[in-house]
């Protein structure tokens, strides 16, 4: 075991509970809590689900409440977030401190750090190279706290797709397949993966790895292709299993992995990794090794999709592990509602399918503009399911929600109509603010007028929650959005039509606005980098920042000399926007591709 730890202190630190009555702590089965207005009883049967007696006692004294008794069991053996921190955003070790004390203070038991790179591998200088990577120590550390707060880390790391980071660089070539995926079958390969388990195992206490394996849709296909010819992927892929599972026994490790790679070879149509159609060959069923399977998604609002995919995953005869997430990957802020509503179907249907292991991903895609500690709301939705399973409720998880984080539903809501409600994956707000002011490439299939619309309700919201810490940053990133709207909305059609009046104002008074809301969230956006996350990977951010804002001054300037007759037109407006329906097979991975380059 680890340092002890205060957990009572710890907790109502979190929430601002100023309770001194005498706290009677019991060791009991599952959760019970009672309060009477002067004393109370805690009773469970580990560290999490004390921390959660803690938390629930504070919010009845927080109510005012004078007669409370609360009795809960968890209904997943297993519960917690995994937190991306290869994309660009390593969280302090401090601040994975701090996030440690907000799972457990919900009765969470499990932490995973999605590495794919981000730590040091001893006889790999370039391992993690340049990235902020965590040392060993640092890693010890985090395992020892969470320990203390009876929270298993489980490593994460990755030993097949998602590997371009470290196989960009020339000394990776033995190791190399594609841009992106390791080759397998090569001795090379499976000594980096028993390097990269090593540090595991001496980083941390649990006996359980997950191994990654997701998205590697290109396996065999590159420089295994030019060497070995055409081989079955099914057949290539268990064999890889195989010999990762090895390393991991010699570890004393159990494996999980990402299960998407075999429904993608099973789906000739290639369109979706869990289509419903899609069924893998019982003979590769029968030759898998015994590795956790681990069904990932968070795009489906259908109860239906979730419980036909845990059911198939149920007959591997392996354990069946879901993941769903929050979604943090849309950028700058949390996208509250699509995290609702297409989780609380997959939770209903865990809770129904008997699932025990249930992992909250939150992916940084992009750079990780979006900070974590924003989604700490949507933990509870989470914590909720485990806690009262078929009982949880609406309610019940925005009345924690809001006690733990003062941020409510109304609010929350609000946030999530920076996405413009709009096809999930069509991230509009934030390509509306990385936007270049002349060159419009953005997708014109969505309404601007309509996305001002929400735009203008929200910040309405924000008004009304003063007090609340994030409210000065949402209220920048929509006032920053907001004014991009507007520009596209109106700069090209008032240029078109020879209105100088128009012009000569947007040139001195309104890009200097827009020019100074920029500034501003590129300061506030420094200040939560550095709280929370080591100083690598803040440097796309910068780039990200300072090209929006030097093409802002470049449009004033610009502006200005058409105006002064210095130049006769303004050769980016000239064109027509070429307005482009999308067709069946129209991605949001197409549009995001489109609006970024």
């Amino acid at each position: 075991m680890g340092k002890s730890v205060d957990i009572k202190k710890i907790v109502f630190d979190l929430v601002n509970c100023s309770f001194t009555g005498h706290v009677t702590e019991l060791v009991e089965e599952g959760l019970y809590v009672r309060y009477d207005g002067k004393s109370a009883v805690i009773a469970a049967d580990a560290v999490p689900a004390k921390a959660r007696g803690y938390l629930l006692l504070a919010k009845a004294i927080a109510e005012g409440k004078t007669d409370c008794e609360i009795r809960q069991k968890a209904v997943f053996s297993t519960v917690g977030p995994m937190l991306d921190v290869s994309r660009g955003g390593v969280m302090k070790v401090s601040a994975v401190k701090k996030y440690l004390e907000y799972i457990a203070a919900l009765g969470m038991n499990m932490l995973m750090l999605y590495t794919e790179d981000t730590y040091e591998v001893e006889g790999y200088p370039f391992f993690g190279y340049q990235r902020g990577r965590y040392t060993l120590k640092e890693l010890q550390e985090i395992d020892d706290y969470a320990d203390a707060l009876g929270i298993e880390v489980i490593p994460c790391i990755q030993t097949l797709g998602h590997m371009e980071q470290y196989l960009r660089y020339p000394m990776a070539g033995a190791v190399r397949d594609t841009t992106r995926t390791m080759l397998v079958g090569e001795e090379a390969t499976y000594d980096l993966i028993r390097a990269c388990i090593s540090t595991m195992r001496k980083a941390f206490r649990s006996n359980r790895i997950h191994i990654g394996c997701d998205e590697a849709s290109d396996l065999g296909l590159g420089n295994y292709l030019r060497k070995n010819g055409y081989h079955d992927r099914f057949e290539l892929f268990n064999q890889h299993l195989q010999r990762v599972s090895e390393i991991c026994k010699e570890y004393n490790y159990h494996p999980m992995m990402w299960s998407d790679v075999y429904f993608n070879i099973a789906d000739k149509n290639r369109r979706e990794g869990y289509a419903p159609h899609v069924q893998i060959p019982r003979h590769v069923v029968d030759a898998m090794p015994d590795c956790d399977m681990v069904f990932w998604n968070y795009y489906h609002k259908d109860n239906d999709f979730y419980k036909i995919n845990i059911i198939k995953h149920q007959n591997f005869n392996r354990k069946a592990v879901f993941a769903g997430g929050i979604w943090t990957w849309g950028g700058f802020v949390p996208n509250y509602r699509q995290t609702y509503e297409t989780m609380k179907p997959a939770l209903e249907e865990c809770v129904r399918c008997g699932v025990e292991d249930v992992i909250i991903t939150l992916w940084g895609n992009d750079g990780t503009e979006t900070d974590y500690l924003l989604a700490n709301p949507m933990l509870c939705l989470f914590s909720e399911h485990c806690w009262q399973g078929s009982d949880c409720t609406k309610e019940v998880i925005w009345d924690l929600a809001a006690f733990l984080t003062g941020i409510t539903e109304e609010l929350a809501d609000a946030v999530s109509d920076f996405f413009f409600r709009l096809t999930p994956g069509i991230r509009a707000g934030k390509h509306i603010l990385w936007s270049d002011p002349l060159i419009n490439l953005l997708f014109h299939g969505f309404d601007m007028e309509e996305g001002i619309v929400y735009l203008e309700a929200a910040l309405a919201v924000f008004e009304k929650y003063p007090d609340q810490a994030e409210t000065e940053y949402f209220k920048t990133v929509f006032r920053a959005c907001l004014h991009k709207c507007r520009l596209h909305l109106q700069f090209r059609d008032r240029y078109k039509a020879g209105d100088r009046d128009w012009l000569q104002n947007f040139a001195e008074v309104t890009m200097p606005q827009i020019i100074a809301e920029f500034e501003k969230l590129y300061n506030l956006h420094y200040a939560i980098w550095h709280a929370s996350y080591k100083t690598h990977g803040f440097e796309r951010l910068m780039c990200r920042y300072a090209a929006a804002m030097e093409r802002l001054r470049y449009t004033q300037e610009t502006v200005r000399r058409y105006l002064a007759g210095e130049i006769t037109q303004i050769e980016e407006l000239e064109p027509e926007l070429a307005f482009y329906k999308p067709t069946k097979g129209f991605s949001a991975r197409d549009f995001m591709y489109i609006a970024s380059h």
